[in-house]
């Protein structure tokens, strides 16, 4: 077995640990959610108790970031991530993560603390709440744990170093006099990343970074997306290693398709 192949992280190998990746939560009617992103209450709290049910561990992030360094993890266990730090994870999520004594990893749009969804191609979306500092402070004494989504969700991927740091490190800056503790990992703003940033992130000190879809390493984790119309069934499908397959399958073809646009883009020799 060659060096490389024998030292592959096994939290990123096709039996690993899943990470699950949530948005909003709430009883949103579909009209008004049009990407998916509200997880109902109930539906959260029958996720959470089919995984129970069914064996699945959850996992802290110490005990993931030690599962990526080698360390032996139970076949069915999983980390599970909140992306935008919207309100709804105080009020709705952390409620039923902590009466099922599940542990989470919530990534915070530093630059957007208190404020709204200001991103979304969506404009519903532009009235909904973001967590402000206080609020903030209140999940991580909960023992939620804060991590860098960047400073004002934006796409990393195409930006030079000067306008990376912003989102790489300045966030992190934020987010650690807001909760006094560093942030140790990164999520992607819409999951999407170029050698440039995963490089910045690395660089910058992070243990860890999650992705979506296309993965890339320690640093480009891929994630499972949870959303509004996943029925049980869908859930637990997602979990499968089928799933997982078409998933990184999915990834090679991205990687693929913009490969080919390059060479094109560069036009004849």
């Amino acid at each position: 077995m060659s060096r490389s192949r024998a030292s592959r992280p096994r939290a990123v190998g096709r039996r690993g640990p899943r990470v699950l990746m949530y948005h909003f939560f709430g009883d949103v009617p579909a009209e008004a959610d049009p990407a998916g992103l509200f997880v109902r209450p109930k539906a959260l709290a029958e996720q959470l108790g089919w995984l129970r049910r069914h064996g699945w561990r959850a996992l802290t992030l110490d005990e993931y970031l030690a599962a990526l360094d080698g360390a032996p993890t139970p076949r069915r266990s999983y980390l599970l991530t909140i992306d935008d730090a919207h309100e709804s994870v105080l009020k709705t999520a952390a409620p039923l993560l902590a009466a099922a004594g599940v542990p989470a990893v919530l990534y915070v749009p530093a630059g957007l603390l208190g404020g709204r969804v200001s991103w979304s191609s969506h404009t519903v979306y532009g009235s909904e709440r973001l967590l402000d500092a206080q609020q903030v402070r209140e999940l991580a004494r909960a023992g939620v744990e804060i991590g860098v989504h960047g400073h004002d969700h934006t796409r990393l991927r195409g930006l030079g170093p000067a306008d990376l740091a912003p989102h790489v490190t300045g966030a992190r800056d934020v987010l650690a006099m807001v909760t006094g503790g560093v942030p140790r990992t990164f999520a992607y703003p819409y999951g999407t990343w170029d050698e440039a940033s995963r490089r910045a992130v690395a660089e910058a000190g992070y243990l860890a970074a999650f992705a979506v879809a296309r993965r890339g390493g320690r640093f480009a984790v891929d994630r499972i997306g949870v959303s509004a119309g996943d029925s049980l069934i869908v859930f637990r499908f997602k979990l499968s290693l089928f799933y997982r397959l078409l998933s990184r399958a999915a990834g090679r073809a991205w990687r693929l398709r913009h490969a080919v646009r390059r060479v094109v883009a560069r036009g004849p020799t």
